[in-house]
């Protein structure tokens, strides 16, 4: 087996037995066993079991491929109201639901592993501006009211996020259409111009 070969099944034995067992649950001997390597090949390439899931989280733990679609998304519309649609109906699709395995964010009881944290924080905040700027853009053309863009860009990711997280850790299946026309119809008929009560 050569050594990009060793460290590639390592990572990957490595990822999947943090997320079914895992950090603390999982052996340095069970990701060895399962990659078919030895435990000095595993420590030659990163170091430590600590050293592993930190090469595991970088792999796995991004949202750069999901930003860029959602980017791609919101800037191939022009009207607000088709960007907040065609967010919400990315989003509810193209959200990597891997990334919320717990066993990829807690490697020492309940604490978030720090990296795990600097990889999803850049991700979290490209999509928080993104939302940010396509309310902004609305209420500039005056297709949106004024609102405040923080509370309202928060409540948009979070109604969209909730669903992402029902399909990773309840399994439930939604209709992508129906929950992006009904998501987009209780944003848009709040935001929409001639609505008198502010968010």
């Amino acid at each position: 087996m050569s050594k990009r070969t060793g460290r590639e099944a390592i990572l990957k034995a490595a990822q999947e037995l943090f997320t079914t067992k895992g950090f603390a649950a999982t052996t340095v001997r069970q990701v060895c066993e399962t990659a078919g390597v030895t435990p000095p090949a595993l420590y030659y390439h990163f170091g430590s079991k600590e050293g592993l899931f930190e090469a595991v989280v970088a792999e796995a733990v991004t949202l750069d491929d999901f930003c860029a679609a959602l980017c791609d998304a919101v800037a191939a519309q022009k009207d607000p109201r088709d960007k907040l649609r065609a967010y919400v109906s990315t989003y509810l699709t193209h959200f990597p639901v891997q990334v919320l395995n717990p066993g990829l964010h807690l490697s020492h009881s309940t604490q978030p592993s720090q990296a795990s944290l600097s990889q999803l924080g850049p991700g979290l905040q490209a999509i928080y501006e993104l939302t940010r700027e396509f309310l902004r853009d609305g209420m500039a053309i005056g297709a949106f009211r004024d609102v405040d863009v923080d509370t309202a860009a928060s409540c948009i990711m979070g109604a969209v996020d909730s669903f992402v997280r029902a399909r990773a850790y309840l399994n439930l299946e939604n209709d992508v259409d129906r929950v992006t026309a009904c998501v987009v119809n209780l944003f848009t008929r709040g935001l929409m111009a001639e609505a008198k009560d502010a968010l």
